[in-house]
Parts: C-alpha cells; sequence; structure tokens
C-alpha cells in the first residue's frame, strides 16, 4: 500500500493551495438556520502567542486558496480549536 502512496504523491492534495479550481459548490457548504432559532454563543477565550500566530497561518492558507471567506455574525461566535500533530506542528 505504501508503494501505491509512493508512487502517485502527486495525485493528493497536501494543503488547500494544491486544489487551485475546485468548484466550490463540491467543498462548500451552509448552515440551515430556523429563524425562530435563539444562537449560542461561546464565551470568546484568548489564545497565547503561538497558538493565535498557527491560527493566523492557517486561516490565510485558507484565504488565499478561495476555500475561506470572511463572514461577519454579530450574535453568534465558535472557539478555534487546535490540535498539535504528531510531528508538534
Amino acid at each position: 500500500m505504501h508503494e501505491v502512496l509512493q508512487k502517485n504523491t502527486d495525485l493528493f492534495a497536501w494543503s488547500a493551495t494544491d486544489m487551485p479550481g475546485i468548484d466550490s459548490s463540491v467543498v462548500s457548504h451552509k448552515l440551515s438556520i430556523f429563524r425562530e432559532a435563539r444562537p449560542v454563543t461561546q464565551k470568546r477565550r484568548k489564545m497565547g502567542g503561538e497558538k493565535r500566530k498557527a491560527t493566523k497561518v492557517e486561516v490565510h492558507k485558507l484565504i488565499s486558496a478561495g476555500f475561506i471567506k470572511e463572514a461577519t455574525y454579530t450574535t453568534s461566535l465558535a472557539n478555534v480549536v487546535l490540535v498539535k500533530k504528531k510531528n508538534g506542528k
């Protein structure tokens, strides 16, 4: 199995920038929210410098690749959850 993956590494997208021109209908979603639903707002949690920097880097990558766009919601907030990879990043 490893041999097949290694022979075909060019077929895989290793980051968002490896997928230019992907039709947004394939990779995007929208939230269907009932008009009567009350928004749930999490209390804003502060991030340390390292986490804040890592978040900005990842968000910038996704915006540059056209995978996400900025949206402003005045009534709802969801905090970013970061998880370290096995390699420590």
